[in-house]
């Protein structure tokens, strides 16, 4: 008996450093990474039609349209936001320069016309800039948040692999 069981032990470690051979090389897990609208796998950036690929099986379906979609509208919502925050300074400083342009002609007993198109100027910028800005934070949270519900379904995985042990069933989320 005592032979068998050093046999089966014999042939359990040489299964086991097979294994760690040759279905540790073949069965990688390599989860994904998505810092903006960016997808990075193992710290290199993916390119948009390769992250699109990556989500063409996640749990069964193809997500990879809506990979592209959710990309499209994180950026429009980045643009929004930064776009309307830029015009929404931009309109108080020309709103400031028209008040103070407009203070100096009122000492020197003239008017003009450039100080009433600056503060009109800058009252009609900080409006647009104000309502791009306030749409585009919700637009870019939600978009956000549907990219990393993706990023979460691709890096849940359920994997058989190699362990220093033998061979392992992990669930990696």
């Amino acid at each position: 008996m005592k032979h068998y069981i050093l046999l089966l032990l014999v042939a359990v470690f040489s299964l086991n450093v097979a294994a760690q051979s040759t279905v540790a090389d073949s069965v990688a897990y390599n989860p994904i990474d998505i810092r903006g609208s960016r997808v990075f796998m193992n710290d290199l950036e993916l390119d948009k039609n390769s992250a699109a690929a990556c989500f063409s099986s996640v749990n069964g379906l193809d997500r990879s349209q809506d990979y592209l979609k959710y990309r499209a509208g994180y950026k429009t919502g980045l643009g929004l936001t930064v776009g309307g925050a830029s015009l929404a300074v931009f309109g108080l400083g020309s709103t400031l320069f028209g008040f103070v342009y407009g203070l100096s002609d009122a000492f020197a007993n003239r008017s003009d016309a450039l100080a009433d198109a600056a503060i009109y100027l800058g009252m009609g910028s900080m409006v647009v800039g104000s309502l791009c800005f306030v749409a585009g934070i919700p637009t870019l949270c939600v978009y956000k948040t549907r990219l990393n519900r993706l990023e979460k379904g691709y890096n849940t995985s359920l994997s058989i692999g190699a362990s220093p042990t033998g061979l392992s069933l992990s669930v990696n989320f």
